[in-house]
């Protein structure tokens, strides 16, 4: 009899501490930052950038299908434009890499202010490495035919995690 009392116990404390996770009541406040972007090039260490790092930058939505996602999504994320206007460099082309190490050229031309952005969130989630994240470079495809082309396709590099500016 007493130690049915010990486990109803047990699991109504393991029930709480369930819920308060997953209500996000348990989580600390001093959670370190994760870098989830790395850029080199434009000094002599690399910087680094986390999700709230990239946000202060500014951020910007739009609504677009893609070829690889079912309907339209709302993307969020700091624009390319701003990221390099933020980091004050110049160049030809920007490299960037993702985490299985595929890598494009994207031309200095691209990054407009109604070009791509460096998605940190789509349809108001963050997302995760399965989903194309934590970051994923996405262009206004809809708003434009110049950007649905092979070439544009193929810069929309997902679970990008490096941007290399070349000079």
């Amino acid at each position: 009899m007493q130690s049915s009392v010990i486990f109803r116990s047990f699991y109504t404390i393991c029930a709480v501490l369930l819920l308060s996770f997953a209500s996000g009541t348990a989580q600390s406040s001093d959670q370190p930052k994760v870098p989830v972007l790395e850029v080199t090039g434009t000094s002599a260490t690399p910087l680094t950038f986390d999700i709230e790092a990239l946000r202060a930058i500014g951020s910007k939505e739009f609504e677009t299908s893609t070829i690889w996602t079912k309907g339209v999504h709302r993307f969020e994320g700091v624009p390319l434009n701003a990221l390099l206007a933020h980091l004050m460099v110049e160049g030809q082309a920007i490299e960037a890499a993702a985490i299985n190490d595929y890598a494009i050229q994207i031309p200095m031309s691209d990054a407009l202010s109604d070009g791509p952005i460096i998605a940190f969130a789509m349809d108001g989630e963050p997302m995760s490495r399965r989903a194309k994240g934590p970051l994923w470079i996405v262009y206004p495809f809809d708003s434009s035919s110049k950007y649905r082309t092979e070439t544009v396709y193929a810069r929309s590099i997902w679970q990008l995690n490096r941007l290399h500016i070349i000079k």
